[in-house]
């Protein structure tokens, strides 16, 4: 009995809002001990936004990771491209969201989209020190979409942003170890 009414409780949108409500300094403390800044410059963002080096570093960057998702379509069906269609009766699963009857795979498409959201998504998380570094890596990122998505995400969820570099001990010189 208390398990369901307390089930119930917590699938309120009231008593939700308040937990997220009261939970919102404690969630500004942690962001701030691990270097994450909540406070937004609203004039720096727009002024930075304007920037037209920007949307084509932006663009070029989808391009290539688009590209790239073009490549992992042609390797992943060794040569050949799916192109968009609709799902037959039977042969699509069934999801929680839609019917395979209302689905369209949109193939080779699909790909390309993701590869061109993996390449921005990467730029999260490392930024390229040269324009070949850029295009490179987008196309890189493009090729392999789903693996990049869980590194950002596990980079972005962990709070820090920065990978962690294992510590290396120093391997002695042979004149050292004879000494």
């Amino acid at each position: 009995m208390f398990g369901q009414t307390l089930a119930s409780l917590t699938r309120e949108p009231s008593l939700q809002a308040a937990a997220v409500i009261a939970s919102t300094p404690a969630t500004a403390a942690g962001l701030r001990a691990v270097g994450i800044s909540i406070d937004l410059d609203t004039q720096a963002l727009a002024r930075g936004l304007m920037e037209s080096t920007l949307w084509l570093s932006l663009a070029l960057a989808a391009l290539f990771g688009a590209i790239g998702g073009f490549v992992a379509e042609l390797l992943s069906l060794h040569g050949s491209i799916e192109l968009p269609h609709r799902v037959k009766r039977g042969h699509g699963k069934r999801t929680r969201l839609a019917e395979a009857r209302d689905m369209v795979d949109l193939g080779v498409f699909s790909r390309m989209l993701l590869g061109a959201a993996a390449a921005l998504a990467l730029l999260s998380v490392y930024a390229p020190s040269s324009a070949t570094a850029l295009l490179v890596n987008a196309l890189i990122a493009g090729s392999a979409a789903t693996a990049v998505f869980r590194l950002v995400q596990g980079r972005l969820l962990a709070g820090a942003g920065v990978p962690n570099k294992p510590q290396l001990r120093k391997v002695p010189a042979p004149t050292d170890r004879a000494a």
